[in-house]
């Protein structure tokens, strides 16, 4: 009887539960509608930039595009800038997969020459000249017109930083060798490279730091030794010799190819440099006093360089061009423009990208770019007085070798065969398996030279 009653109870209680159940499981429904909504909400009203190059370790771009984001976002509520470093050596492995698969980012940093020519063929790039307003046409002024960076006439990448390619060496360690340092704008020729290299050896030390598994290193000293020896410029005889309109086996090909083998063969540089890349080893090896000079460097790593030997009241530092092939040879300088951004023409948020990329060519950004001791682009946009009062010594000598007179080298090129050919051809130099007979006929064979 009383299991019975229990049953009665039970069974008259049970709308009762099933009632409140059915309350709680609507509440909870509800409640996971709302936050599902919310989130849906949240989701949607950020909107996320994303921007990459190849300059990691450069102090003063990562310093300057910290600034431009924080002011991008306080302009843009709801939209958020990503900014991704690689370094030259890592950034292509990412950059042409990623634009292929339709999964590229907003704003990509492209390498003026072969990788320009892919890039913009295959539609990744917008045409600047074409969707600029005027005011972000003001801005850039001249450089619109930078071939290097445009095709037919159009300007396809947004120049940020400008520089000079140079060597830095240490004034300690050069005085402690015995040697002077050459006049300001001058350079050391290769014999005197070779004798700074001897003396360094003595002293465990290297000459010259060298990092040629990053290709341009090696071609953009090969475009100045020609350049050097160039009786017809201001003709672009390399360009000439690279599509096959001129023949290879002509003095300044062959100087400049000895040149590299001079110094190769005596010992300017490490053996196990050919190893190195440039922007992490050769550059490390330099800020650790391995060695007395670093090739190949430029005024993008201002920012970067040992603040101990850049001080306001003392400059350690002396910066000059690429070794020259003789005493009576002209002063020839590789200046050009560092990061270039490109937009990416499929891009869903490309008005935003749009945005962001004319951001950094404005005034304000030029500005902004030399207090992190980076030398903009526009330089007709930046006030000189400003910079002149820098307190950055090693800044304001880049200012000075920019504005320096001599040959200027063109560093950017569209052949991409015949530059890897080169490329070879003097890497196998170095290891001593090749000579500069071979390689002048090699280039003459490639670029269809046919006398």
């Amino acid at each position: 009887m009383y299991f019975k009653y229990i049953y009665l109870f039970k069974c008259a209680l049970m709308p009762i539960i099933l009632e409140e159940n059915m309350i709680k499981n609507i509440f909870k429904f509800t409640l996971a509608l709302i936050v599902s909504a919310f989130l849906s909400l949240s989701a949607k009203a950020e909107t996320v930039i994303t921007v990459v190059d190849w300059q990691s370790g450069v102090g003063g771009i990562t310093n300057a595009y910290a600034d431009f984001i924080k002011e991008f976002e306080a302009a843009n509520p709801g939209v958020k800038v990503e900014y991704t470093q690689y370094t030259v050596s890592t950034y292509n492995e990412f950059l042409k997969p990623a634009l292929s698969s339709g999964q590229g980012p907003d704003v990509f940093a492209v390498y003026p020459g072969p990788d320009l020519d892919e890039v913009m063929n295959a539609g990744h790039l917008v045409n600047i000249t074409e969707e600029a307003d005027s005011e972000w046409k003001g801005w850039l002024g001249n450089n619109i017109n930078i071939p290097e960076l445009s095709r037919n006439g159009n300007l396809y990448l947004a120049p940020q930083d400008a520089f000079t390619e140079e060597i830095w060496v240490y004034n300690d360690m050069i005085e402690d060798l015995g040697f002077e340092l050459p006049a300001f704008g001058d350079s050391y020729t290769v014999d005197e490279w070779v004798a700074i290299g001897k003396a360094a050896k003595e002293k465990g030390l290297d000459g010259l730091m060298f990092g040629p598994v990053e290709a341009w290193c090696v071609f953009d000293g090969f475009a100045n030794f020609v350049n050097q020896g160039n009786d017809n410029y201001p003709e672009d005889s390399l360009g000439m010799a690279l599509d096959g309109k001129i023949s290879w086996d002509q003095p300044m090909f062959r100087d400049a190819l000895n040149a590299y083998k001079t110094l190769n063969d005596n010992g300017v540089w490490r053996k196990d440099s050919l190893s190195m890349d440039y922007q992490v080893q050769a550059w490390g090896k330099w800020l650790d006093r391995e060695g007395v000079g670093i090739y190949c460097n430029g005024d993008w790593f201002i920012s970067s360089a040992p603040a101990d030997y850049n001080t306001p009241d003392s400059l350690g530092i002396t910066m000059m061009s690429y070794p020259k092939l003789s005493s009576e040879s002209p002063m020839t300088y590789n200046k050009a423009t560092g990061t270039n951004l490109g937009i990416n023409a499929n891009s869903p948020n490309k008005d935003l990208a749009m945005e962001f990329v004319k951001l950094t060519n404005s005034p304000k950004a030029s500005m902004t770019f030399a207090s992190y001791g980076q030398i903009p682009a526009n330089l007709a946009q930046v006030d000189m007085d400003a910079l002149a009062a820098s307190p950055n010594l090693l800044f304001n000598d880049g200012i000075k070798m920019l504005a320096t007179e001599g040959r200027n080298t063109n560093i950017y090129y569209s052949q991409a065969e015949p530059m890897k050919h080169l490329y070879d051809g003097i890497m196998e130099m170095f290891l001593g398996v090749t000579s500069v007979d071979d390689i002048v006929e090699k280039m003459n064979d490639v670029t269809g030279y046919s006398g």
